[in-house]
């Protein structure tokens, strides 16, 4: 056999090995928190927790479900209480007002279910592959590494004597120069037949979060709490009309852009209220599209929406820097700022309206 071969074959084996450290690790932590069988019928875990940081003491209630359901509550004297929720891919807050979120902010609420993170490793974490034997929190781990939800490493550290998990480091998405979220979990608890987190502490660049988790109950939560918004609903397909309009514009396509406006379409411009004919709206867009390149066509800021309490009516408030090349190589930049207005007919959302302005 030749040299390269056997090179090849030696790091082949070198990856398998590692491999299958990783399996055989997370294997032995699995049956030495209860055992797969008893993480299976896990459908949901309850836990609430009196924590203390660097600005004082606060509550943290956490509600968690299989197929990606989170609720996460922070609770401070003398201030509302900060309620983010996960179901899927949608992502909310709850308050006064309900709020679309984003991913980066989920992230932070589902790493705060220990319970949940503790049974369910292998959905929240994949790629697992060893790295070594290293020291965690004074003790001897093995160190794992494997790829979150937001699709960066992470590492995972399980004590050599007990296979229990020690903690783990992941990156803080809110943060550009990648600052790193170190959590150490300080004992567990017997709950039912599993052995779950009971104290953990968070250590980032503002110092220790403790929380200790007075109550955990598993398979006592009412999946409704997870129900999805009507106005949530609303405000991601709204979301999704906008970004067609971006994609109209690069694609120069006049038919996909008033395919979403209203027969009785109203447009208030240049100090006039007008109620095109489609046919004629199509034409002038086309029109314009042909006349031009775009280079940009971009938020300024996210755009605010306002939903109906019936989540049936929407505005729209948008701004936008538009820069494009005309057919003479000439370069223009606009500002644009406006408010468009929807409706729901059925399960479809058509612009009845907009009133523009521009800033040259």
């Amino acid at each position: 056999m030749k040299l390269n071969n056997l090179i090849i074959l030696f790091f082949f084996s070198l990856i398998v090995s590692a491999q299958e450290n990783a399996s055989l690790v997370l294997n032995k932590y699995f049956q030495a928190i209860g055992g797969i069988n008893s993480i299976n019928r896990v459908q949901s875990i309850y836990s609430f927790a009196n924590c203390i940081g660097p600005n004082g003491k606060y509550e943290t209630e956490i509600q968690s479900a299989k197929d990606n359901k989170t609720i996460f509550r922070q609770i401070k004297e003398n201030k509302p209480d900060y309620i983010g929720i996960v179901n899927g891919d949608n992502y909310w807050t709850k308050g006064i007002e309900i709020e679309i979120s984003n991913k980066n902010s989920a992230f932070v609420w589902r790493s705060h279910e220990l319970q949940w993170i503790a049974t369910h490793l292998t959905e929240r974490f994949r790629d697992a592959k060893f790295i070594r034997n290293e020291d965690f929190e004074g003790k001897q781990a093995v160190k794992i590494s494997v790829i979150d939800e937001l699709d960066k490493t992470a590492y995972l550290y399980f004590e050599k004597n007990t296979n229990l998990l020690l903690g783990l480091t992941i990156f803080n998405p809110f943060e550009e120069n990648q600052d790193t979220i170190r959590l150490s979990i300080n004992d567990w608890k017997k709950v039912g037949k599993l052995l779950l987190p009971s104290k953990v502490t968070f250590s980032d660049k503002q110092g220790d979060f403790i929380l200790n988790f007075h109550t955990i109950k598993i398979n006592q939560i009412n999946q409704e709490n997870f129900n999805i918004p009507k106005k949530i609903i609303a405000i991601k397909k709204l979301l999704e009309l906008h970004e067609l309009q971006r994609n109209a514009h690069f694609n120069r396509d006049a038919k996909l852009l008033t395919s979403i406006m209203a027969d009785n379409f109203t447009e208030v411009r240049n100090g006039k209220i007008n109620t095109p004919k489609k046919e004629d709206l199509f034409k002038r867009f086309q029109g314009y599209f042909d006349s031009v390149t775009f280079i940009e066509w971009d938020d300024i800021q996210p755009p605010i929406i306002k939903i109906s309490d019936d989540a049936t009516l929407a505005q729209i408030f948008v701004q936008k820097r538009v820069k494009l090349k005309t057919n003479e190589n000439q370069v223009e930049s606009t500002i644009y700022a406006w408010t468009a207005t929807f409706k729901k007919n059925l399960n479809n959302w058509v612009m009845t309206s907009i009133t523009s302005t521009e800033n040259k």
